[in-house]
């Protein structure tokens, strides 16, 4: 299957619109795409202080994954293949973090990342993570470095105050344009990323780079609910689509950072792509694909970062 790019079309307000599931792309890369936006507060009427009240230790350990990432192994186990690594469990990154959300059908997750910008608000995830088949997602919190023990949030939990999507992600569902920024608040009267740092994103890199990409898979794999890495080679996958190849990215992934030039001292790097686009990130665990980031990410990019 050969993914492309939609055209962009006109936007209309997101309690209109009747998703469908992917289309059959047909045309190739344009330009001048508009930006879907929601603000939070707007839409739902729920107050910072509502998200984090319903956002409690038991209901993040008890959430969901999201997306469409393999929710099960062969025999129960995670599937192992001598020709790929494996992701490592580990402390993680402050940078990166679980994104918990409701979306109509209950309580769930995915990954998401911070990036840099002169606001220091702005997180990274998977378009399909913030717009979805029941439209924008709600209650929605980012803890950095979350882990299951305790509950613990050791940088906070961080509530999100509005969210950006291409149009054509929002009304067609584009693989190749799988991607999404939020605005985060602030927390104690202080930024997300003067708190934990942020990564830097870019584009145009090309298909082929060694990266690091961190994440947090179904806890069913990683019953420590701790998240996961693995330092991989990408490739092209399409012309608008990359992969790697890594055992143990089940469901939960989705938006987890390809970061590269990883310094292993700050646990920070260049961003060059996110776990989503074909087929949501993959139907496989040890196979995960990424829009590629080019002047489309990069115009969303610039409209999302004047408020974050």
């Amino acid at each position: 299957m050969r993914a492309t790019r939609f055209l962009p079309i006109v936007l209309v307000p997101a309690a209109l619109v009747t998703l469908a599931g992917p289309a059959v792309a047909r045309s190739t890369h344009r330009h001048g795409a508009t930006v879907a936006s929601a603000q939070t507060d707007d839409p739902y009427g729920v107050s910072d202080a509502a998200t984090l009240a319903f956002w409690t230790p038991k209901r993040m350990a008890a959430a969901t994954p999201l997306d469409g990432r393999p929710t099960q192994a062969p025999s129960g186990k995670m599937s192992v293949a001598s020709s790929r690594p494996t992701a490592n469990t580990w402390s993680g990154s402050p940078v990166v973090g679980a994104l918990f959300l409701s979306n109509g059908s209950g309580s769930h997750y995915c990954t998401a990342s911070v990036v840099s910008t002169s606001q220091k608000s702005l997180i990274l995830t998977a378009g399909h993570c913030l717009y979805g088949t029941n439209g924008w997602a709600k209650n929605i919190v980012f803890v950095p470095r979350y882990s299951k023990t305790k509950g613990a949030r050791p940088y906070g939990a961080w509530t999100v105050t509005s969210m950006y999507v291409d149009s054509r992600w929002k009304s067609h569902r584009d693989p190749d344009l799988d991607f999404g920024f939020a605005v985060v608040g602030t927390l104690n009267g202080r930024r997300i990323a003067d708190v934990v740092g942020a990564n830097r994103l870019v584009i145009n890199q090309g298909y082929t780079n060694r990266v690091r990409v961190i994440g947090y898979p179904m806890k069913k794999y990683s019953s420590v609910d701790k998240p996961i890495y693995c330092n991989v080679t990408t490739h092209k996958a399409f012309k608008y689509q990359i992969y790697f190849d890594c055992n143990g990215f089940y469901g939960g992934t989705s938006g987890s950072p390809w970061i590269k030039n990883y310094n292993t001292t700050t646990r920070r790097g260049d961003v060059l792509g996110v776990i989503g686009g074909y087929e949501e990130g993959g139907k496989y665990d040890w196979r995960s694909y990424s829009s590629v980031f080019d002047k489309d990410i990069n115009n969303l990019f610039t409209t999302a970062k004047k408020h974050g």
